[in-house]
């Protein structure tokens, strides 16, 4: 699992800084939390391919974290995608691309789904495909969890800021232990799909034996799952101290520097103190700096240095900074 941070500016891009988007890549698809101007050129930059299957989460509907979501969605039909698309984000985001479709002509010539997360009426609506105005289905929320997969879910909570915005957590679920190749090859199992069965920790039947991989050590005991927590734009609240609760990563807006915590409480925005103090209090193993004010173009190093004397497991972002997960 990777890290990509696509673009760390807020509201105004810099040379260095691109407008908000992080990627994350987990196994065969991506993750984007937001989508800030002219994000198709950071993926070329990045190296991450335009037809695996995608998740997008907006956060809120400022224009430095969604416009270049159309942008994209126009890409996608020029390449004959195939992959599906899912879009999440606040009420109105299919109306959003409606007026781009109507006025524009986007067209989604490849799988694509909206939800919308109605906050107030506990409920997912979803649109499948850009023409029918009708919704295809309505789902009740439960615990605010968004989708629920085999290997991990996606969180929401509401947050606090100018605007209706949300924060989200990736939860993965318990993974798979460690494979030992030596112990397969010592049990006469050859290099085969058969590998891939007992990596994911299934019993096979082979030459006349049932084989368990864990009884028999190929594969360790289960791991936790990792958590990875993005805080959109918000002053300190708890319900983002709920949800990104333990995360391994939380990326976290920085707007402004300490001295600057009055601006920052009157837009509803956070500093680099707010961000470590959020950060233990979550009890993260790690945070990152984001959504860097453009008067900080010449020289961050203050925002970090302040975070650490709180959280010393800080990182200040960088547009196509790559961070592991293990």
């Amino acid at each position: 699992m990777e890290l990509i941070i696509l673009g760390s500016s807020a509201a105004i891009p810099v040379r260095e800084r691109n407008l908000p988007s992080t990627a994350l890549k987990y196994k065969n698809e991506l993750l984007l939390f937001d989508c800030g101007e002219d994000l198709q050129r950071r993926l070329i930059e990045a190296g991450l391919k335009f037809n695996k299957p995608l998740k997008i989460l907006i956060s809120h509907f400022h224009g430095d974290h969604i416009i270049g979501l159309p942008g994209l969605l126009f890409r996608f039909g020029l390449i004959e995608r195939t992959a599906p698309v899912v879009i999440f984000g606040p009420r109105n985001l299919f109306l959003y691309l409606l007026v781009h479709r109507k006025i524009l002509g986007l067209k989604a010539n490849y799988p694509i789904k909206i939800v919308e997360i109605d906050h107030d009426n506990k409920k997912l609506i979803e649109f499948h495909g850009l023409e029918s105005e009708i919704p295809n289905r309505e789902l009740n929320l439960d615990e605010n969890i968004i989708f629920d997969g085999k290997r991990y879910s996606l969180k929401y909570a509401l947050v606090e800021h100018s605007v209706l915005t949300y924060a989200y957590s990736f939860i993965e679920k318990p993974r798979n232990g460690k494979f030992n190749p030596d112990r397969a090859i010592e049990l006469g199992i050859p290099k085969s799909n058969l590998w891939k069965t007992l990596q994911e920790g299934e019993i096979i039947e082979y030459e006349g034996k049932t084989i368990d991989p864990l009884k028999e050590g190929i594969v360790g005991p289960k791991r936790p799952g990792r958590k990875v927590t993005y805080s959109g734009d918000t002053i300190p609240c708890e319900n983002l101290i709920e949800l990104g609760r333990d995360s391994d990563l939380l990326i976290h807006e920085a707007t402004f520097a300490k001295e600057l915590s009055d601006v920052a409480f009157e837009k509803k925005h956070s500093t680099s103190v707010d961000a470590a103090n959020d950060a233990t209090k979550m009890n993260a193993k790690q945070l990152i700096l984001t959504h860097i004010s453009s008067r900080y173009q010449e020289d961050a190093n203050q925002l970090l240095q302040e975070a650490k004397l709180i959280f010393p497991n800080t990182i200040l972002a960088k547009d196509l900074m790559r961070i592991s997960l293990q």
